[in-house]
């Protein structure tokens, strides 16, 4: 069920319309207006799924209404234009404009009806069809064993709030935490529990990113956060973050449980630093300091960038 806005300055006009849209229940409210002005008023005013306009009308053509309402705001409610004086050139110029249809006038009423049912049909399409896309631009962006944001997500944030740091001052940090010894835990108690395990650590990034900032899944059992925060908020998010992993108890189905532990590396933008990139490689070697240091500790970078690539090769994970 849909509203629908009758602009006509024509009585008899308005009367047919609402009795064809009457018929078979399409629309749950029908709402008119006698001019261009007040039809764009009730338009301006208020949700609407379709508008049937009169073009020859005092104060406001329709065809000036139609050009009014051309803003994105509008563009999945089908406009339909109606006249009686209607060339062929004409009738492209409404079409141009972002008319849906132009019907002429006497109205036909089962033309009418049958048109507007097209119309509404091809609008619920469409919004099924947006719906869809927005899944799917979801579900792209969004690491499946986790929920968290993924690889390509994460990328995006990272660019985007970084832009923002240069632009306004503000703090711009990264943690990356990795789960200690998970090879271990993958051999010894197979990897649907070594999924249980990362799910798990998701959901305690979950519970402590605050909704300004971004967590996600970085690759395999490493995590990343992106924070508006200074050094020392970071390396206390990461913190508190261990804390919680650590706090876990997995059960195990053989029996027992187990308690996975996390390393974490803290970097904070600055003066040396002119890409975000090298933030995150500062993040990564101090990721790999705390993994050099007996794990399950948090590490902040030094001002100068450390080669990530050059520590993994002589740290293990």
């Amino acid at each position: 069920m849909a509203t629908v806005l009758i602009i006509d300055d024509s009585p008899v006009q308005r009367s047919l319309i609402r009795r064809v849209l009457s018929e078979g229940g399409r629309f749950i409210q029908v709402i008119e207006a006698c001019d261009g002005i007040d039809g764009l008023k009730l338009l301006m005013s208020q949700p609407v799924d379709m508008v049937l306009c009169d073009l020859e009308m005092p104060r406001l053509r329709g065809d000036k209404v139609l050009a009014l309402a051309s803003s994105p705001e509008f563009s999945h409610v089908p406009f339909l234009m109606l006249s009686a004086v209607l060339d062929s050139k004409q009738r492209v110029a409404l079409l141009r404009c972002g008319a849906r249809d132009v019907i002429a006038k006497p109205v036909d009423e089962r033309e009418l009806a049958a048109r507007i049912d097209l119309h509404l049909e091809l609008a619920r399409l469409q919004r099924e069809l947006a719906e869809r896309n927005a899944l799917l631009e979801q579900l792209s962006r969004t690491d499946a064993l986790t929920q968290l944001r993924n690889r390509r997500a994460l990328d995006d944030a990272v660019s985007l709030e970084w832009q923002r740091s240069q632009r306004l001052g503000t703090p711009f940090s990264i943690v990356i935490g990795d789960v200690d010894h998970f090879k271990r835990i993958n051999d010894g108690h197979g990897h649907p529990f070594g999924d249980t395990v990362l799910q798990q650590v998701g959901a305690c990034f979950s519970r402590r990113i605050r909704a300004t900032d971004t967590a996600g899944r970085f690759g395999g059992e490493e995590f990343m956060a992106i924070l508006a925060a200074p050094v020392e908020g970071a390396r206390t998010f990461a913190e508190h973050l261990r804390r919680d992993i650590e706090a876990l108890s997995i059960p195990v189905q053989a029996g027992g449980c187990v308690s996975p532990t996390m390393s974490f590396g803290v970097a904070t933008r600055g003066a040396e630093h002119a890409l975000p990139e090298q933030v995150i490689a500062a993040a990564d070697a101090a990721l790999y300091r705390a993994k050099r240091a007996g794990r399950n500790r948090v590490d902040a970078a030094s001002a100068q960038i450390a080669s990530g690539a050059a520590l993994r090769e002589c740290a293990s994970p």
